[in-house]
């Protein structure tokens, strides 16, 4: 399928190699903008256009400047590994790798491409504060069909689970026509079932996005561990918040120790379920598709989940129409 191939891969470098840190200047965090954040990180615009040169601006992902020397090094080491797993990939639907190199500041910096995307997590927060509901069908689906290529293609080609699928680490471009996954630093190689190579190594993740399987002793990751927070942002973009947090508590200044207490003990029960859906959503018939692909998606037992080539069937033969709202 011709919108599944991967681009040529583009010739490297010196400072496309990991191992070797690129010659180039990364501007101090302040002269950059900020595009988002992370764990331990930020995420910055580089443009690289000095002298009426045209060329095409960077993301630079940078360890926070506030972090411990023991989180430093954590963060140091997780660069060090996106960088050696992004550099091999060549695909329309994961943020494409461009160097690896060290900021004036000593940090550690991954540059990636940048095409005038935003985090979806950034659109969802965009459109909750202008008091929108949930996203139309077909802009939901534009991101259902552009993860699952992409996951289809780190699973089934790479052998490789993203282990981190959440709003943030999708980004998009205008009204959805452009879709990638980023973010890959906690990734887990497959074996040939598409199960976790090494069972002892962990699956990171983010709490409200986990999987049940990674929350149970013993349970087995596999490529349909990705499938279910895919689920869930999905979900997010009906309900346009973060799944299972109920912030209500903590917007509350009334709130007391002992309700504090108990929000996070429900919080943690609630973990690795499927939430439900807003009445809107729940009752909206133009969702119908939504709606079937975020339950099987969230399905409990992880094989009864489609897995990502699946999806993408299923995906392309149904309409993505983008209502002019999402064009203007």
């Amino acid at each position: 399928m011709a919108s599944l191939r991967s681009p040529s891969p583009p010739s490297r470098g010196a400072e496309e190699d990991p191992g070797n840190l690129a010659s180039i200047t990364i501007p101090a965090s302040p002269f950059m903008q900020k595009l988002g954040f992370g764990t331990g990180v930020s995420v910055y615009l580089m443009e690289r256009s000095p002298r009426g040169c045209s060329r095409s601006p960077w993301a630079v992902k940078k360890i926070n400047s506030g972090c411990s020397g023991i989180q430093r090094s954590l963060f140091q080491q997780r660069l060090r590994n996106e960088a050696q797993t992004l550099r091999n990939l060549r695909h329309p639907n994961v943020v494409g790798y461009r160097a690896l190199a060290v900021a004036p500041d000593g940090n550690l910096c991954l540059a990636m491409e940048f095409g005038g995307e935003r985090s979806l997590w950034d659109r969802i927060q965009e459109r909750r504060e202008r008091g929108r509901g949930a996203f139309p069908a077909g802009a939901i689906l534009r991101v259902g069909l552009g993860v699952a290529r992409g996951l289809q293609y780190l699973h089934t080609e790479q052998r490789l689970l993203h282990g981190d699928i959440k709003s943030p680490n999708v980004v998009v471009r205008g009204a959805f026509e452009s879709v990638k996954i980023c973010d890959i630093g906690v990734a887990l190689a497959l074996d040939e079932n598409l199960e976790a190579r090494d069972p002892e190594q962990p699956y990171v993740g983010t709490e409200p996005w986990l999987p049940p399987e990674a929350l149970e002793p013993g349970g087995i990751i596999s490529d349909r561990s990705d499938i279910f927070p895919l689920g869930l942002t999905l979900w997010e973009m009906l309900a346009l918040s973060v799944p299972h947090l109920d912030s209500r508590c903590s917007e509350d200044s009334r709130c007391s120790e002992d309700s504090e207490d108990s929000w996070e003990r429900q919080f943690r029960a609630r973990l690795g379920s499927r939430p439900p859906l807003p009445a809107e959503a729940a009752l909206d018939p133009a969702l119908g598709s939504v709606r079937e692909l975020f339950c099987a998606c969230t399905a409990a037992q992880p094989r009864q989940r489609p897995p990502a080539a699946a999806l993408c069937r299923a995906l392309e033969t149904l309409p993505m129409g983008i209502p002019q709202e999402l064009l203007e």
